[in-house]
C-alpha cells in the first residue's frame, strides 16, 4: 500500500489577497480539509504576521532586526513554513502592536 505524500502547504502572496474564496473551495477536497485542520495556526499566524508587517509598512528584515530574529525566519512564517515559539511571536507582536490570545480547550 502506498500513500500519497501530505500536500506542502504554504502560502503565496497572490493568495492572500483572495484567501477566504481560495480557501473555502479548496476546503472541499477532504486531503485538504485534514492539512487545513492540522496547519490552520500556521496559516493564521501567516496572515497576521503578513499584513500587521505590511501595514506598518516595515520590510522583513526591520521586522526582524525589531523581534531579534533573521529575514530568512520572518519569510518562513510569512509563508507558512516553520512552526514559531511563543517567545519569538510575543516579539513579532509586541513590534507590530498585536495581541496574541492563547486558548487551550
Amino acid at each position: 500500500m502506498t500513500t500519497k505524500p501530505k500536500e506542502k502547504f504554504t502560502l503565496r502572496q497572490d493568495r492572500l489577497r483572495d484567501g477566504d474564496a481560495y480557501i473555502e473551495e479548496r476546503l472541499k477536497d477532504p486531503e485538504f480539509k485534514k492539512t487545513w485542520d492540522e496547519e490552520s495556526l500556521k496559516v493564521q499566524v501567516a496572515i497576521r504576521v503578513h499584513e500587521s508587517r505590511k501595514k506598518k509598512g516595515f520590510s522583513q528584515e526591520k521586522l526582524a532586526k525589531e523581534a531579534h530574529t533573521t529575514q530568512k525566519v520572518i519569510s518562513k512564517i510569512e509563508h507558512g513554513e516553520v512552526s514559531i515559539g511563543l517567545d519569538l511571536l510575543q516579539r513579532i507582536a509586541h513590534v507590530l502592536d498585536f495581541r496574541v490570545n492563547l486558548s487551550l480547550s
